[in-house]
């Protein structure tokens, strides 16, 4: 069996523990905490697991089951989605297996806890092809298809898919250790996931010694690891996997490197150690949980977004305000001091960001992830397919223009006196696998009339780039090369194309007369915005992991390899990198001044760094 290659498409994990519980039959664990803190450690090593990682600890089940619908629906194809959960198992009277959570009833586990069925529901909706779901509970291996029945099941047909695997602590009758917790300030990881992270860890996991740790070789590890201990726990694995899943590299040995320092690019007149370092001391500062969006510079403050909660700082001070919840997980939009988002029944909602206090409520539903604001207006689609243009001084709506489409993809945007929104035809009732047909419609910003509509001859990303000069388009023109297409944006009228090599990783940018983009082999190109010409191509060290962006002559990208890097715009001359992984934004970028670059990087942290280093 081959090796699926480490490093295609996103690599994303989701880390749930429950070790409180109300009910009284229900013991505390220690564990669960320990487990996802330690196995988080790993995976977002960018020298072993490359994972952005989100982890909860202690949460209700409908922030549960929503985070793992959300978890499973946005992968893509080239995916590796990791799915872990330690708690409690509770099984019914059918051997159906839940997984308990905080309020769970151990005698009503089907209306408070969350059901393997849901789980294994989600996973059928999932389109990536490398799914991996670990399970350390007690009766875990009912969480495997079949298993309810003899304990010599047939795990090669349980599930279907390329890389589909369920991996448990141990069969459907057996219970689950804890760890040694005899010194309570720090709890033990719990037997199952102690192994685990230790294999990864070490690499001792890595069996063949080829530098990867796959599934199928932790799985081993892990098993003759628990035999070995006395731990009466016989892990089980069940799925069907037409390759192997690599699920981390070995870390080699060498000396630790601070995790912000600068690397500046070797002179050949010069290795002066001294211009490595900035002008001032870079800062990190504990944000997000895990992975999270890149961050928003509003009105003096700081916006980390995390799926359902925003995480707000002064940017002087970096104190942190009150944590606001959202409901939904689309990005918010800032305005003078205020976040606006869709609230309970998508009813648009108004918050301030210092206080967390909510406004007066609107009595008008919007999309989810497609709000924007331009000046002192907020523009705004809601689920029938209207635009309305909204004065956030006084809450008033300027006007409604029905689009005859839902919006879908980017937030409107206003460029040379018109609103630009993508939209789509609806999709037949339960048809979610057909590719949606997309269009340009543009309408005036003052009235809302309409102005003018582009179809393409190709199918659109959800990714683009506007400007008052131009609008950039990223056509797909077969499954592994697109099209960056430039409209004009007065009316509509193409003004060039370019074809790139590969699929883009991230949306393009426009900066400074320049269209910049990445592709899924680490190109990076600049093309001139009037032409389309190509000015120049760089590699990248890794596949990039948000938006490029500039700050003055210079531009940076950030990659999976741990680097952000600084170019020289005109001349995509190489001037120095930063080791620093940051989380994954595909349609963001890092907030910056002239001065300070505001980063969040895979951990959740908001890092602060100087934009020059000390000359």
């Amino acid at each position: 069996m081959t090796t699926q290659a480490l490093g295609e498409g996103d690599r994303r994990a989701l880390l749930i523990g429950t070790g409180t519980y109300d009910h009284p039959e229900l013991s505390k664990l220690l564990s669960p905490e320990a487990d996802c803190a330690g196995l988080t450690e790993v995976l977002r090593d960018p020298e072993i697991g490359q994972f952005e990682v989100q982890q909860l600890v202690d949460a209700d089940r409908p922030m549960l089951e929503r985070a793992i619908e959300e978890f499973f629906l946005t992968a893509r194809r080239d995916d590796v989605c990791l799915l872990y959960f330690s708690c409690h198992g509770v099984r019914n009277r059918s051997d159906k297996l839940y997984f308990a959570v905080r309020n769970t009833d151990p005698e009503r586990p089907a209306h408070s806890a969350i059901s393997a069925g849901f789980v294994h529901d989600m996973m059928d909706e999932c389109r990536a092809r490398s799914v991996v779901v670990v399970v350390d509970c007690c009766y875990s291996g009912l969480f495997i298809p079949g298993a309810k029945g003899s304990e010599s099941a047939g795990f090669e047909e349980v599930l279907a898919g390329h890389g589909r695997v369920i991996v448990t602590a141990g069969t459907r009758m057996q219970r689950a250790w804890e760890g040694d917790h005899s010194d309570a300030e720090t709890p033990a990881l719990s037997r199952f996931t102690s192994a685990i992270v230790e294999g990864l860890r070490s690499g001792d996991a890595d069996l063949n010694g080829d530098g990867l740790v796959t599934l199928q070789e932790l799985f081993k590890y892990t098993s003759e690891r628990l035999h070995l201990e006395g731990v009466e726990q016989t892990p089980r694995m069940g799925g069907e996997m037409q390759y192997d899943i690599a699920l981390a590299r070995v870390k080699k040995k060498r000396r630790q490197r601070s995790p912000l320092s600068t690397k500046k690019t070797p002179s050949r007149r010069t290795a002066d150690p001294s211009q490595d370092r900035p002008s001032e001391l870079p800062w990190r500062i504990s944000a997000a949980s895990g992975a999270a969006r890149q961050p928003v510079l509003s009105d003096g403050t700081l916006v980390v977004h995390e799926k359902y909660s925003l995480h707000v700082f002064d940017a002087e001070s970096r104190r942190r305000y009150p944590l606001i919840q959202t409901n939904y997980p689309g990005g918010a939009v800032f305005h003078s001091g205020t976040a606006f988002f869709p609230g309970p029944g998508s009813l648009l909602r108004s918050v301030d960001l210092r206080t967390g206090k909510a406004h007066r409520p609107a009595r008008l539903q919007v999309c989810d992830g497609l709000l924007s604001i331009s000046s002192d207006t907020l523009y705004a689609t809601s689920p029938d397919g209207s635009l309305h243009s909204i004065d956030v001084r006084s809450d008033g709506i300027r006007w409604s223009q029905r689009l005859g489409q839902p919006a879908v993809g980017c937030p409107p945007e206003a460029a040379a006196g018109s609103v630009i929104v993508m939209t789509g035809e609806p999709q037949p009732l339960g048809d979610t696998t057909g590719p949606v047909e997309k269009r340009v419609q543009a309408v005036l910003e003052d009235t809302g009339q309409p102005n003018w509509s582009y179809r393409p001859e190709r199918p659109l990303s959800r990714e683009w780039a506007v400007t008052d000069s131009g609008i950039y388009l990223v056509q797909q023109v077969d499954l592994s090369r697109q099209r960056i297409v430039a409209v004009d944006p007065t009316n509509g009228e193409p003004l060039w194309q370019f074809d790139t090599a590969a699929n883009l990783a991230v949306a393009p940018a426009a900066v400074s007369g320049l269209v910049v983009f990445c592709d899924m082999d680490n190109r990076l190109v600049a093309l001139d915005a009037k032409s389309g010409a190509q000015l120049w191509e760089r590699k990248t060290r890794g596949r990039v992991l948000t938006r490029p962006f500039a700050v003055g002559d210079t531009l940076f990208t950030a990659d999976r390899a741990a680097t952000l890097t600084a170019w020289k715009l005109r001349e995509g001359r190489k001037l120095r990198s930063y080791d620093v992984l940051l989380s994954a934004d595909c349609q963001g970028a890092p907030a910056c001044t002239n001065d300070w670059l505001y980063l969040t990087d895979s951990h959740g942290d908001l890092l602060g760094l100087p934009t020059k280093p000390r000359a």
